[in-house]
């Protein structure tokens, strides 16, 4: 599910109207350190200031009351693993393995009317679903006062579990719950935020998986649309992890905050290492003769199938059938036994399968 990123300079970072130098342009986490558990990974650079911090020993949000027991976020020790590729959250116990990291960006991000900020990342939903008040968030800070929780909330009992946006803790409903489910697999959570310059009056708009390829999203197809209050605009960034499930997996990657739909949206042109979703592209050429290539993006490994169909159904070759790591694929496709016509070809894995039309002309 890792993207690889790279910084390329742009002329956004001479616009004096948003007071921001280049280093704030984009500031991206992909998790490329090697294994060890978050805290104190990651150095100062790509629009950070240091490492993460475990940020429970800060007592930020001090006592917590669970089941009317009072107890500090100190006493919360599970610490979330990391394997150089993503990070990987995996909840073993009930509230006892919450945890919360922080770490601090370059500069502020300042309240400069007219500024937009967008943030995103990938997330990858194991089963079980994080259910009831489990919760999972990535959250603005300026400095320990916390701006704006990007996830599943806490405070949810009912089912489905749903996206929500703004409060950490925002209950059953209203303006920070959407009705989109959080189902299985691999999303990309995007926010952006349109600052006021400090009126109280932000108003913050969530999508999920909106077109990376698109134009900047229209507002009202917002999944979450809420006023936020962040006068002084962010400076960190966090991950939290928690709450009363158990069991629960998530896989975390390429969080990132950027000054414009553009700068956010190049993790994507500038190139997959390891696609976040499952995906059969159109072949090409198309219509061909008498050879054509398939690409294809697969996130985890397996044995991947591709066969070819005539009309009525009948399998007329199979062009693929082995083993693959998780990456993006091109191959070919010789037709030349076939006659002339109108074919499908398939895609199937342990968790997809796809079908699309193409055509020999010879």
């Amino acid at each position: 599910m890792r993207i690889r990123t790279i910084l390329i300079p742009t002329f956004v970072g001479i616009m004096l109207i948003n007071f921001l130098s280049f280093s704030q342009v984009r500031a991206v986490e992909s998790f490329n350190y090697p294994p060890t558990t978050l805290a104190g990974i990651g150095t100062a650079g790509n629009g950070f200031a240091g490492p993460w911090v475990n940020d429970e020993t800060g007592g930020i949000e001090g006592l917590v009351t669970i089941g009317n027991t009072r107890f500090d976020y100190a006493s919360l020790n599970y610490e979330i693993p990391h394997d150089t590729i993503h990070l990987q959250a995996v909840k073993s116990g009930v509230w006892s393995d919450h945890n919360r990291y922080k770490r601090p960006l370059a500069q502020v991000w300042p309240n400069t009317a007219g500024n937009k900020y967008w943030i995103s990342y990938l997330v990858d939903v194991k089963e079980p679903l994080p259910v009831g008040n489990t919760y999972f968030m990535v959250k603005l800070y300026y400095g320990s006062g916390e701006l704006l929780a990007i996830g599943k909330g806490g405070g949810r009992d009912t089912n489905p579990p749903v996206w929500t946006c703004g409060s950490g803790w925002p209950g059953q409903s209203g303006d920070d719950v959407s009705t989109v489910e959080i189902l299985p697999g691999p999303v990309w959570v995007v926010v952006m935020i349109n600052m006021s310059g400090g009126t109280g009056v932000d108003r913050t708009y969530m999508w999920i998986d909106p077109d990376p390829n698109g134009a900047e999203p229209d507002t009202n197809t917002a999944i979450v649309k809420r006023t936020s209050n962040m006068p002084s605009g962010f400076d960190n960034i966090a991950v939290e992890f928690g709450g009363d499930g158990a069991n629960v997996r998530l896989i975390f990657d390429e969080i990132t905050v950027a000054s414009s739909f553009a700068n956010l949206t190049a993790v994507w042109r500038e190139g997959n290492n390891i696609p976040f979703k499952y995906s059969l592209s159109q072949n090409y050429p198309n219509p061909f003769n008498p050879v054509t290539k398939i690409r294809f993006d697969i996130p985890e490994s397996g044995i991947i199938n591709i066969k070819v169909y005539n009309l009525i159904g009948q399998e007329v070759a199979e062009v693929l059938n082995e083993y693959k790591n998780a990456g993006t694929y091109t191959v070919d496709f010789n037709a030349i036994n076939l006659s002339s016509g109108v074919y499908f070809y398939k895609i199937t894995s342990d968790k997809y399968t796809e079908t699309r039309k193409m055509v020999l002309m010879k």
